[in-house]
């Protein structure tokens, strides 16, 4: 199929690029700065963490419910909340990163973790939203969807080289202890803007809460058990969340790398940026690739290139921090062979299930891209700072050779196994083809418009 969507309208939802830009610095650097400024322990930080990771998994499962069954606004179900939820997610982006330091334990733990919950787990519904407004914008072709989801993508390279200043700029700025902060300002201030511009592209598209064909409605019984009458989406989401515990593990640690291996912070900012540049031509490169192989194959390759990558960092990386420059390289090539479709294979599984059983469960099924992301932060990111922990690891310490050896496996080459699990997950159990996929959603789009 031929794209037909606008190229303002594909440029537009791309734009969501920059809710990544405006949590980059609590997302990236939350443990650096929760230990490194704020002074709290890695073994209480994991402890505080897990609870709040906990409580965003939860909300997690329900946010495609919540979307279908919550109203919070006059406009569509899925514009709604990209409304509201914009304004919300800017105060607790500035509130994570807010400079506490001098406040007790207790305090600092506590407006971390609380405003942690309550950004995540909001961006579990946010995030839904968005991938339902892309649907009604994109409408049943798949060649608008993965037009839109690839151009989302590669602007996300370039918010990515935007952050690879970070570990320059939270060092040099003459703020302090605050840097953090003003720096999650600025890089959230776009965010606002950018997020109405796409609710705004949904009107007359984005269905409001309740309607459309009753037969298509679901209910509570269908909330609940759509990942597990749904085989093809039980293996999708099996294999993101061995994938994001994998992804979580050595993203826990890695700024340590810089700090105790390397032994300058701001050679990150060097590392991050070649990556980034990197990134970008992948991003021009392997999603054509990706597309010509098939969503699955795609998954599979990105994943197997990852744990490669990964390999050859614990190997080389204690010896220079340019060869960590050269296995990240790895892995971003890896990486944009697969994202662009993660959002289309989740609305691929709902339009399946739409297609084989009469129920629309698609917004339940892209609500559930999220929960994987937080088993994985809650798994692989408390694995990772507890094994952080193990390695005898504490603020200000002089690391030794032992040290360095057995941060290099905890944070690299164990996240890189767990990779290849993932990678065997997808080639082995996922089934649904692009051809499956195209003619599940236009069949279904026919027996919506049939039955107005």
């Amino acid at each position: 199929m031929q794209v037909t969507s606008s190229k303002k309208e594909i440029w537009t939802v791309g734009t969501y690029s920059l809710l990544t830009l405006s949590i980059m610095v609590g997302y990236m650097y939350l443990n650096t700065f929760a230990t490194e400024v704020l002074l709290i322990p890695a073994e209480i930080l994991a402890t505080a963490l897990l609870v709040a990771k906990t409580i965003d998994f939860i909300v997690s499962l329900f946010a495609g419910a919540i979307i279908e069954k919550v109203k919070v606004g006059k406009t569509g179900k899925n514009q709604s909340w990209l409304y509201l939820g914009r304004w919300i997610l800017a105060v607790t982006i500035l509130l994570e990163v807010c400079n506490t330091s001098t406040a007790p334990l207790v305090i600092r733990i506590a407006v971390l973790s609380v405003s942690y919950t309550i950004l995540n787990c909001l961006m579990n519904v946010v995030q839904t939203a968005y991938y339902g407004v892309l649907a009604a914008v994109a409408g049943p072709n798949p060649a608008n969807r993965n037009a839109m989801t690839i151009n989302m993508t590669r602007q996300l390279t370039v918010v990515t080289l935007i952050c690879s200043s970070i570990p320059t700029l939270v060092t040099i700025l003459p703020f302090g202890s605050w840097n953090y902060f003003v720096v999650a300002l600025v890089f959230m201030l776009p965010m606002p803007i950018a997020m109405g511009k796409i609710a705004d592209l949904a009107k007359g598209k984005d269905l409001p809460v309740g309607s459309g064909p009753a037969a298509n409605r679901v209910g509570v019984s269908d909330m609940l058990g759509t990942l597990f009458k749904n085989p093809q989406l039980l293996v999708l989401f099996l294999a993101n969340t061995v994938m994001y515990i994998a992804q979580f593990m050595y993203q826990s640690n890695y700024t340590y790398y810089f700090i105790y291996v390397v032994g300058d912070f701001t050679k990150l900012s060097i590392a991050s940026l070649v990556s980034a540049c990197v990134g970008f031509v992948a991003a021009i490169i392997m999603p054509k690739f990706g597309a010509k192989l098939g969503k699955k194959w795609a998954f599979a390759l990105g994943l197997t290139l990852f744990a490669c990558g990964l390999t050859f960092i614990n190997l080389m990386g204690p010896k220079n921090w340019l060869f960590y420059v050269l296995g990240m390289a790895i892995t971003s090539f890896g990486m944009y062979s697969y994202t662009p479709f993660l959002v289309t294979m989740y609305l691929d599984c709902g339009e399946y299930f739409l297609w084989k059983t009469g129920k629309d469960t698609r917004s339940i099924a892209m609500g559930l891209a999220s929960p994987p992301m937080k088993i994985g932060m809650a798994l692989g990111g408390t694995i990772g700072l507890y094994l952080l922990g193990a390695t005898g690891y504490v603020a200000g310490f002089t690391p030794d050779a032992l040290w360095i050896k057995e941060f290099m496996m905890v944070t690299f080459q164990v996240p890189a196994f767990v990779y290849l699990l993932a990678a065997l997950i997808v080639a082995v159990l996922y089934k649904i083809t692009t051809a499956d996929a195209a003619k599940y959603a236009q069949e279904n789009q026919d027996r919506i418009n049939a039955a107005k």
